[in-house]
């Protein structure tokens, strides 16, 4: 068997191909490439050593968002989040970092759960000023389920050029407590189809009842996918004033809408 073969081997059963090794020494991302430092940390978080809070902190800022996700991880599951927030706000916030190093560290902060990470997440959404960093912000935001960003999200939403932007803004709304009902109706009209089905999807998630007239409307959208998602937002509001809209979606000629309008009746 070639060495390029049992390599594939090795990491297909999910070990290093420094099996046996110390996986604290292994955390050198100049060394060792990203396999091996996820697979490092995964074997950390079996006994949690403390010393690894210090290893793992330079992590969060890594260029492989994988990399700071499970980095992330780890630090929550060891109680080091509020150090974790502070180095991943460190990254995020410096301009002179790679655009690939501010959107992990944005993942990471969202990984973590903290609410401290929450300022530094709505700063890079409104203003940094590459579009990944304002997405991944936005979706970390979403992630922390915590109230704070409805306001910057909603704003991103709205006036953000890039589609990718408020795609993001729109999911995130869908997670975040205190969002209100208009901007994501309001989204309903964006001209990105995958803002639309965001904003529908998100709109399902809060049970605005208010927008169920945006919603009855969304069903006849030329993009077939705001449709389905439109119809699936419907059957959780489950208002019976519904039934007609979703009974004339079954007849429309987007298949898709038709399919999930069909399926949402029978659930009412």
């Amino acid at each position: 068997m070639s060495r390029l073969l049992q390599l594939a081997c090795l990491f297909l059963i999910g070990l290093s191909p420094v099996a046996g090794a110390d996986p604290l020494g292994l955390l050198d991302p100049v060394r060792f490439g990203p396999g091996t430092l996820i697979l490092s940390m995964q074997e950390l978080d079996r006994y949690h050593p403390p010393q690894a809070v210090d290893l793992v902190l330079p992590l969060l800022g890594h260029e492989d968002p994988e990399v700071a996700r499970t980095a992330g991880w780890l630090l929550r599951r060891m109680g080091g989040g509020s150090a974790g927030v502070s180095a991943a706000a460190a990254v995020l916030s410096d301009p002179a970092t790679t655009k690939a190093a501010r959107v992990s560290a944005a993942i990471a902060l969202g990984e973590l759960r903290e609410a401290g990470g929450m300022g530094a997440l709505t700063a890079a959404i409104s203003a940094d000023s590459e579009p990944e960093v304002r997405a991944a912000a936005a979706r970390a935001a979403g992630a922390l389920h915590r109230d704070g960003a409805a306001g910057v999200l909603a704003t991103a939403l709205r006036s953000d050029a890039e589609p990718r932007v408020r795609r993001a803004a729109a999911e995130a709304l869908g997670c975040v407590p205190d969002a209100t009902e208009g901007p994501l109706a309001d989204g309903l009209n964006d001209g990105d189809p995958g803002v639309r089905v965001e904003a529908a999807w998100s709109l399902g998630r809060h049970r605005f009842r208010g927008a169920l007239g945006k919603l009855h409307g969304a069903l006849a959208d030329r993009d077939c996918r705001v449709g389905a998602a439109a119809a699936w937002a419907l059957l959780q509001i489950r208002d019976p004033q519904s039934q007609d809209a979703l009974q004339a979606a079954t007849r429309g000629s987007c298949r898709l809408t038709a399919q999930a309008a069909t399926w949402a009746l029978s659930q009412l």
